[in-house]
């Protein structure tokens, strides 16, 4: 059989600020310097600190050999790991029966996340992978090998302990992009009243044609999807109905205190990707290109140095710059 060419996958990146909350209060203020975390590990071998964090039917865990410091560009950077021994995949040759994939008691199938710390800035960017962790399952994780790591350094928080937030930052410049796109292939509405449709600023939009006759049901809560998902690729919704819709509920999230939120599936044109953006919450994201070896697994470093050269420190892309730009920090920070 032909040996198969490699193939080119794309990846993409979340940008956050690490905060610690009062797990007492909910209180999410203060910024989380990750550096103690880091220089920790880096200054620990493994049998040091227990990494395996269990989350219900899955485990995750940090990849002690990924973690490294970039002085050059004040950047740390690790994998975490997610771990399941469920639902686990078969071998198959072409022609041939399946092989199932023994594990031991202690083997796992592991998907894993790049986690990229900007010391200066304070910045934690996340890679996103669809079979790997959440950014909530992430957040839990780093709470507790925090804890831990406290706790190993005598300074545990026993009595006042402090969970992890990961908050995104918000990019509103992405409303006028998706605005500009040609093709609208899917968007999801909700809400959790519909007494804003009657009033007479709304009577005549779009949004409020679409629930008009749903409040005659009754109920609290209400989701609306448009798609095109079976469509060819370059079909798309109304054009000019999504932007008014766009609009629409834009202003009613900024003129009231109705509960209503939109994601949009779009695409500058037919050869591009679709970008699912949250209306309401448009995160900063960014997104490279990497050739894959088949049937090989992707290493951090190999990532992570294009996620630098391609984006992050890119002089046409400066990731960098515009993640400063959004947060509202300076250059000096």
């Amino acid at each position: 059989m032909a040996r198969q060419k490699n193939s080119w996958k794309k990846i993409r990146f979340n940008y956050f600020f690490p905060s610690l909350i009062d797990i007492s209060d909910n209180n999410a203020d203060i910024r989380w310097d990750m550096k103690e975390f880091f220089e920790f590990i880096l200054g620990h071998k493994h049998s040091d600190l227990n990494t395996a964090v269990p989350l219900g039917d899955e485990i995750a865990d940090l990849e002690w050999d990924t973690v490294h410091f970039d002085e050059k560009n004040n950047l740390y950077y690790c994998q975490l790991s997610k771990n399941r021994s469920k639902d686990i995949p078969s071998k198959k040759k072409l022609n041939h029966n399946k092989v199932p994939l023994e594990l031991e008691d202690d083997e796992y199938i592991g998907e894993f996340n790049l986690l990229v710390y900007d010391a200066q800035y304070n910045l934690l960017i996340v890679q996103s992978n669809f079979f790997g962790l959440t950014v909530k399952q992430i957040a839990t994780t780093l709470s507790i090998l925090r804890q831990r790591i406290k706790d190993a350094m005598n300074k545990s928080e026993k009595d006042n302990p402090r969970g992890i937030v990961l908050e995104p930052l918000i990019d509103s410049s992405e409303i006028s992009r998706i605005k500009s796109h040609n093709i609208y292939r899917r968007i999801v509405i909700k809400g959790s009243d519909y007494n804003f449709a009657a009033a007479d600023d709304y009577k005549e939009l779009p949004l409020n044609k679409a629930i008009a006759n749903l409040s005659k049901v009754g109920g609290l809560n209400f989701n609306i999807e448009l798609s095109m998902s079976r469509s060819a690729r370059n079909k798309s919704l109304d054009v000019k109905q999504v932007r008014e819709i766009i609009d629409e509920v834009l202003n009613i999230r900024e003129n009231d205190t109705v509960d209503v939120a939109m994601s949009i599936a779009s695409k500058a044109n037919e050869e591009e990707p679709v970008d699912v953006v949250n209306l309401i919450e448009p995160r900063l994201k960014s997104e490279i290109s990497i050739e894959v070896e088949n049937r090989t697994t992707i290493g951090s470093e190999y990532i992570y140095t294009n996620f630098c050269e391609q984006n992050y420190l890119n002089n046409k892309a400066n990731m960098r710059k515009k993640a400063i730009r959004v947060s509202g920090l300076t250059q000096e920070s």
